[in-house]
């Protein structure tokens, strides 16, 4: 693989990393504290909503640090091979369980913000929209690392 492209989805992967941390670190807090200020029935959920956001932000860290090998390896011609079958399945692993937080978190405000009088409908919806597309979109992404994952069982059967 050219190694210009190897090294512009490393500097993207590490910008990505960054960008986690700083959301542990500022977004994630802010942002369960602006839930809980804007709407009553948030309240309770302020740190909850925070341990699971950052929660889910590991786990996206976890899954770019194991995808830097098979990038690594892609360089060397080897990437199909047994050397990258364990950080597969650590991005998949960590894929479901983001996915599996991002479920708690929807289910957490379907249920505590479906009465509050301060929120509006539109933001009620809005929010549980975005929410399902995000599920939707991770459970899309474990179905293309399943797929990967049998790709890459072929190709060592070969």
């Amino acid at each position: 693989m050219n190694k210009w492209v190897l090294l512009g989805l490393k500097v993207i992967i590490a910008l990505v990393w960054l960008a986690c941390l700083w959301s542990q670190t500022f977004a994630a807090p802010i942002l369960s504290e602006a839930m809980a200020g804007l709407y009553s029935s948030q309240v309770a959920m302020r740190w909850p909503y925070l341990i699971m956001g950052i929660l889910f932000l590991v786990c996206v860290e976890i899954a770019f640090a194991a995808v830097w090998r098979p990038l690594s390896l892609s360089g060397s011609g080897t990437v199909f091979t047994a050397k990258a079958m364990p950080c597969v399945n650590w991005v998949l692993g960590c894929a479901a369980i983001a996915t599996a937080l991002t479920v708690l978190v929807s289910l957490c405000f379907l249920i505590s913000g479906w009465h509050d009088a301060t929120m509006q409908a539109m933001d009620y919806y809005t929010i549980a929209l975005v929410l399902g597309v995000a599920i939707l979109a991770e459970i899309g992404f474990m179905l293309l690392m399943v797929v990967m994952k049998g790709l890459m069982h072929l190709f060592q059967r070969r």
